[in-house]
């Protein structure tokens, strides 16, 4: 294996790595950007509903409680699951650790 193949790789020492495909940074910044609009928007929104719900007493109703629960796992889901995929989709070798499929 030469230098130049070495470097296209995502681990250049072991030779079953995936191929690192280079995309332009404008295209990169862009899909950053829109991807994290998108969550800190999720996140945001539904912050507004948890604290509407939790802050006004005539909001304390069976049905709301249901819809503030529904607001806390898409709250988590914004903060935890949206980043982490945003990133495996835009950068074709994943940096954070070993990627394992369950």
């Amino acid at each position: 294996m030469d230098s130049t193949e070495g470097s296209l790789l995502c681990f250049p020492n072991l030779n079953s790595s995936c191929r690192r495909l280079p995309k332009p940074c404008s295209e990169t910044a862009l899909l950053y950007t829109l991807l994290a609009s998108v969550s800190l928007l999720t996140v945001t929104l539904n912050m507004l509903v948890v604290i509407s719900i939790s802050h006004f007493r005539q909001l304390h109703t069976p049905t709301n409680t249901l819809l503030l629960s529904l607001a806390v796992s898409d709250l988590m889901v914004g903060l935890l699951v949206m980043p982490m995929e945003g990133m495996h989709h835009v950068e074709t070798c994943w940096l954070l650790g070993e990627d394992r499929i369950l």
